[in-house]
């Protein structure tokens, strides 16, 4: 693997994993085979962290006034996001993601209409991040055909947090064994499958 400086590292295999930004890889191989690996896009959520008066116990999901999701934490803050962007190509950089003044004025608006205990306090966190998505909507997890020992994880979209442990483990069976060691059939999730748009 030629890293950007120029530094090779030696690797018997290669898994692209980048999220959003997995979307660069289609350029990496110099050749078609980059590009088979389905188109990578972002849907940008802005969030606040509010400091919660009380240790909050259950998620609460709003509809209306930008469909607010509240998320506690167990260290007393409320996560609070919504308000998605349509989805886009990502040009912006990982951890250099633009925080836009409007986007989170809504979520602050939101919280204020939406809950009394919240709403009235000011976030200390102000920040946005990106969930990959394909096309068609499917995650990307295998082999990329026509290159020996490269594979691509990524694009769960809002599931990531939850499917991607499970990645996680088919992509290490993969990796050591050749297949998923519960026989799971992640063929319709290829780079190559036939049920892709």
């Amino acid at each position: 693997v030629k890293l950007e400086d120029g530094t090779i590292v030696d690797a018997d295999a290669l898994v692209i994993a980048c999220g959003p930004w997995t979307d660069a890889a289609r350029t990496w191989f110099g050749s078609d085979v980059g590009r088979s690996i389905p188109r990578m896009s972002g849907i940008k959520y802005h969030s606040i962290l509010i400091p919660s008066p009380r240790v909050l116990n259950q998620a609460v999901f709003f509809q209306g006034h930008g469909d607010p999701e509240v998320y506690p934490r167990p260290d007393g803050d409320a996560y609070i996001t919504g308000f998605p962007d349509l989805p886009a190509y990502v040009t912006e950089l990982p951890g250099q993601e633009e925080v836009r003044d409007d986007a989170v004025a809504k979520l602050i608006d939101a919280t204020q209409k939406t809950s009394s205990e919240l709403g009235s306090i000011a976030p200390h966190t102000k920040q946005s991040c990106y969930l990959p998505t394909t096309n068609d909507g499917l995650p990307v997890i295998g082999k990329l055909p026509g290159v020996g020992g490269v594979f691509v994880a990524s694009g769960h979209g809002c599931w990531g947090i939850l499917n991607g442990p499970a990645t996680g483990e088919a992509m290490a069976e993969m990796l050591v064994d050749g297949g998923t060691a519960r026989g799971v059939d992640l063929r319709m999730l290829g780079v190559d499958s036939p049920y892709r748009r």
